[in-house]
């Protein structure tokens, strides 16, 4: 346990709580913490359960706070962060946030994160379903067989774009019997075939595009949330039939270059659909900060969503 942390061990009532979580008791209402005590409270508790922690608070300021403080105590703590919901046409977004969204959900996925921030707002929000956004994870190992053409459809399922070297996040690229495909914004893996058979599997930089490690195998997930659910067809006959689609944005869609439209038709998109929470496991503790908060904040963002759909209604 953190120096820090030391003290609670012998309290009581500390103790007692524990229990309580380890027998499942819920909710149990804690008060009295400060900013700084409520941290070292949270990580004690991570401690003494050894349960990962889902904190929900009442708005992005809060998070950040929190999170700050908690990585005093540990290193592994993710900010997952609401999605910005455009209501206007756009042609070019920046993918920043969609990144972060994607990254903290994988760690979720693999077990690589302790401690998750979020907010009410984001867990209000619709997402689609866990087993559709991770239904084709690719899986590598050296000496596997792979051919070349399925591999490049694999990676476009997974939200990637083919592009003629790899200079940046969400990429790939085909060179010969050599894929190349960006992880990071700095990383990338580089997967050399003989064959149909995978001969070699590199990390290398993308700046300087040199190989730096080997490695026997690779796990690939999505590279953005939001993987079709079904083709593109099934998508277009579906707004065939709904009346307030226009033709343009059919045209968009069936290009190609739906992203920019899933908010604005996120039923057609998805029939499956989820929030936040069903993609965290039972082996998460759930903790709200400042309860009342929350619920005022849940109020307020009814009243703005009725209005928003009032304006466009407009």
């Amino acid at each position: 346990m953190n120096e820090l942390c030391k003290d609670l061990e012998q309290n009581q009532k500390f103790l007692e709580l524990i229990e309580d979580i380890k027998n499942n008791t819920s909710p149990i209402t804690i008060s009295g913490l400060s900013d700084v005590g409520e941290a070292q409270f949270i990580s004690a508790i991570k401690d003494e359960t050894k349960k990962n922690i889902c904190i929900i608070t009442y708005n992005e300021l809060q998070a950040k706070r929190i999170a700050r403080d908690l990585k005093y105590f540990y290193d592994d703590v993710e900010i997952f962060p609401k999605r910005e919901i455009a209501t206007y046409d756009y042609l070019v977004e920046s993918k920043d946030l969609p990144y972060e969204r994607i990254d903290v959900l994988n760690k979720i996925i693999t077990n690589k994160v302790n401690i998750v921030v979020t907010t009410i707002e984001a867990v209000m929000q619709k997402m689609i379903a866990k087993k559709t956004l991770y239904k084709n994870i690719l899986k590598l190992k050296v000496g596997s067989e792979c051919k070349l053409e399925d591999l490049k459809k694999y990676l476009v399922s997974l939200g990637y774009e083919r592009s003629d070297m790899v200079e940046g996040r969400g990429q790939f690229a085909v060179r010969g019997g050599i894929v190349d495909i960006s992880l990071t914004e700095k990383y990338g893996t580089r997967i050399e075939f003989w064959g149909d058979e995978v001969d070699s599997i590199r990390k290398f930089e993308i700046l300087s595009q040199r190989s730096i490690e080997m490695s026997d195998s690779i796990d690939i997930y999505p590279c953005h949330e939001f993987i079709l659910e079904t083709d593109i067809d099934d998508i277009k006959h579906k707004m065939d039939s709904y009346k307030k689609c226009s033709e343009e944005d059919k045209e968009l869609i069936c290009s190609g270059n739906y992203l920019s439209k899933i908010d604005k038709y996120f039923d057609l998109f998805y029939e499956n659909q989820a929030n936040f929470l069903d993609y965290i496991s039972d082996k998460y503790l759930l903790i709200l900060d400042e309860e009342t908060k929350i619920k005022q904040r849940i109020d307020n963002i009814k009243i703005d969503n009725n209005n928003l759909i009032k304006s466009i209604a407009e």
